[in-house]
């Protein structure tokens, strides 16, 4: 079996980082401050449809397995 090798995607620039009252459409939603009350956002562009940046989005999304339905449950299999 072999494995693909993820594409090198660069880190977000820290200068595009903002905080949730002026955070603008197509910036990412990732929350990169230690403190959720004076929380600061990452604010790179995101793809169309997207909350992160691809940076952010292979931290945050997990692709489904087969074999598992919603929210994580099992599929019963057919006997």
């Amino acid at each position: 079996m072999h494995l693909r090798k993820a594409p090198s995607i660069e880190a977000p620039d820290p200068n595009h980082r903002t905080k949730l009252l002026k955070i603008g459409a197509r910036q990412c939603r990732y929350i990169v401050s230690d403190d959720p009350r004076h929380a600061v956002f990452c604010g790179a562009s995101t793809r169309e449809a997207s909350s992160w940046c691809d940076w952010h989005r292979r931290l945050v999304y997990v692709p489904s397995q087969p074999g598992r339905g919603e929210r994580g449950t099992r599929v019963p299999e057919a006997k």
